[in-house]
């Protein structure tokens, strides 16, 4: 699942935090949901930085970086220098978690102007934000890097809160789903994301035919329910099942494999690929001896191949692991040519990230095929 795609900011003040681990981009991203204070603009890891509004409020910088010999997650530093102009600087000690750092929430809370139980009123926009179709869906292409063919879409939900300023803020997929597992909403969000991807790649039939793959969190893929959900799906708009296939997210901890196992072995059995998304070294053990189709590596890990011999090893082991078990191999955040041609020797399948295409509403991916068709050789395109 990826979630920056250069979906622009709402106007006016902002909390600007520069994120120095992809951890702490995690664990800030889930704590300022925690608050209701998601954020309304989260880049792409590499450019390090996450923007949350604050109206009426000044900028605010805080450098996050994990300390070494610092138990647990380090330290917050306050930036006192900050390139995107005048700032309120925030001392920050030393913490182990957000979630057990009641001070700094309440010092977020304070500058975001987010009371206690800020979370729940943002459920309850949400919830609302569904039934008025306040939920949009962006889709990222993925192509084979042995022949640069495409090979299908991963459908990325955008929810376009209101602003108050008679506009909407796009909040990608990491800003507010956490909080909407938390907040009991996981089905019906699941349930509005598989519905739009559905008609809206059934609308671009039949000038062009896509896979597509949606995201489910472990809860509604466990749903006894969710097999005939996604048939009933599939009738409605004439696909194959094999058309349709389903990322398991991150979001929480595996605690049953019998059970999971069981799930992934009914949505197979329907005809449906069913990956590992997000792919770390933290999720290998668990998940790998399950009956996947495939897994995608995660981003952070993809994108430290250049600068990492441990991530290249990594990447290595898990693709070992993968064709041990027939299993196919797409990497995520695919951003410039030296990383195209780092996995292509490694024997990743499939690519996805910026050097293909960014997240695009249905009715740009005609034209991002054809263009991509026309682009020259790998070597062109990806860089």
């Amino acid at each position: 699942m990826s979630g920056g795609d250069g979906a622009a900011a709402a106007p006016g003040a902002e909390l600007l935090a520069v994120l120095r681990s992809p951890r702490l981009l995690r664990l800030v991203q889930d704590g300022l949901c925690r608050i209701g204070a998601p954020p309304a603009l989260v880049l792409a890891p590499e450019e390090a930085l996450v923007r949350i509004v604050a109206p009426g409020r000044p900028p605010l910088a805080v450098l996050l970086e994990e300390q070494p010999g610092r138990r647990g997650w380090g330290a917050l530093r306050a930036v006192s220098e900050d390139p995107f102009g005048e700032v309120t600087v925030l001392m920050l000690g030393g913490i182990d978690g957000l979630e057990d750092a009641p001070g700094i929430l309440a010092a977020l809370r304070r500058l975001t102007g987010r009371p206690e139980g800020g979370e729940a009123a943002e459920v309850a926009a949400l919830r609302l934000g569904l039934s008025r179709g306040e939920v949009a869906m962006r889709y990222q292409p993925i192509v084979r890097i042995a022949d640069c063919a495409p090979v299908g879409v991963e459908g990325l939900v955008r929810w376009l809160r209101p602003d108050g300023r008679q506009g909407a803020t796009p909040l990608g997929p990491d800003s507010f789903l956490p909080m909407a597992e938390r907040g009991g909403l996981s089905v019906p969000v699941a349930r509005a994301v598989g519905r739009m991807a559905a008609e809206e790649m059934n609308a671009l039939r039949p000038g062009l035919e896509l896979p597509v793959s949606i995201n489910l969190p472990l809860e509604v893929l466990l749903r006894a329910d969710t097999v005939p959900w996604l048939a009933r799906l599939l009738r409605g708009a004439r696909m194959r099942p094999e058309a349709l296939s389903i990322e398991l997210t991150e979001t929480t901890p595996v605690r049953d494999r019998a059970v999971l196992r069981r799930a992934v072995e009914r949505l197979r059995g329907a005809g449906h690929a069913v990956w590992i998304d997000d792919m770390t070294l933290d999720r290998r053990d668990a998940l790998m001896d399950l009956p996947f189709s495939g897994v995608k590596l995660d981003r952070h890990l993809v994108g430290a191949m250049p600068a990492s011999r441990r991530a290249r090893a990594e990447v290595e082991r898990l693709v070992a692991m993968a064709r041990r078990r027939g299993m196919l191999v797409t990497a995520e955040g695919v951003t410039d040519g030296a990383l195209w041609r780092a996995l292509q020797a490694r024997g990743v399948d499939h690519a996805q990230g910026f050097a293909v295409g960014r997240p695009l509403p249905a009715t740009g991916l005609p034209a991002w095929a054809s263009a991509w068709r026309a682009s020259g050789p790998p070597r062109g395109r990806a860089e």
